[in-house]
């Protein structure tokens, strides 16, 4: 199916079929309304992670009230990539772009994860899961990142399956070109699931270091020469491995 222009486009919890009525929430209310100031016969898209995109014309619209009329499916659903990041939380403005930016680049599940040096205690569940479903109706993706809840590295590690590759992001790797990740990608045949793995500011401590260092089905790499902020380092890392491994080869 060619992708339709949208004026806006909404994630709902609804089942989504033609003919249903929807009705948004009051935060989608006013942004169609205040914001966009869409009129009634105005199209917009629906998606809800499992029926696909859906065009839905605007049956009433006011300052308290709103409703859309389903017409048709313009896309059907679509997983992303079987990627996850797990990564040491930062900073409420950089966590939310580490959310946004993770979400953009595909990744399906978004785990924040309490590393030795971690210096956040708490993490806001509901306002990632705002962030990941925002970066999803802007780009046009059909599904919305799963984000989990804030875990130690050992019980995380612990919930990756064997079978996962565990792509280790190694600021001590950051000297040895042979550590690159895109060299290393490329050298590596085309996992069917992985999990990134990006730490503190403070670096991954020793005992951390040695626990990864036994695992199995690991890759370590560098992300280059300079020693990243973590916000950086985890949409680097995901660059990285969705221009080796993941779905922008297929784009044509």
């Amino acid at each position: 199916m060619t992708r339709i222009a949208f004026k806006a486009r909404l994630y709902v919890p609804d089942n989504l079929a033609m003919g249903m009525s929807i009705i948004p929430n009051r935060n989608q209310q006013h942004y169609l309304a205040s914001v966009m100031r869409l009129v009634t016969g105005d199209i917009v898209a629906l998606f809800n992670g499992v029926d696909g995109e859906w065009r839905a014309a605007i049956q009433s619209i006011g300052r308290r009230s709103c409703s859309l009329d389903v017409i048709a499916q313009t896309r059907p659903q679509q997983a992303s990539p079987d990627l996850w990041l797990l990564f040491a939380p930062v900073k409420k403005a950089r966590l939310d772009f580490i959310a946004q930016k993770a979400s953009e680049m595909g990744a399906s599940v978004i785990w924040p994860t309490r590393t030795d040096f971690c210096q956040v205690t708490r993490v806001n569940d509901d306002r990632l899961t705002a962030n990941a479903i925002e970066a999803a109706e802007q780009t046009e993706r059909l599904d919305i990142a799963e984000i989990r809840d804030f875990a130690p590295l050992n019980d995380v590690l612990a919930a990756v399956p064997e079978d996962r590759l565990l792509v280790w992001c190694d600021e001590a790797s950051a000297t040895r070109g042979d550590r690159n990740a895109v060299s290393v990608f490329a050298a590596h045949p085309k996992p069917e699931s992985a999990a990134i793995l990006i730490g503190p500011e403070g670096g991954f401590s020793e005992n951390e270091r040695r626990i990864l260092d036994r695992r199995e089905n690991c890759l370590k790499v560098s992300l280059g020469p300079r020693i990243l902020r973590a916000d950086t380092a985890a949409i680097a890392a995901l660059t990285c491995f969705q221009s080796v491994y993941g779905d922008w080869p297929d784009i044509t």
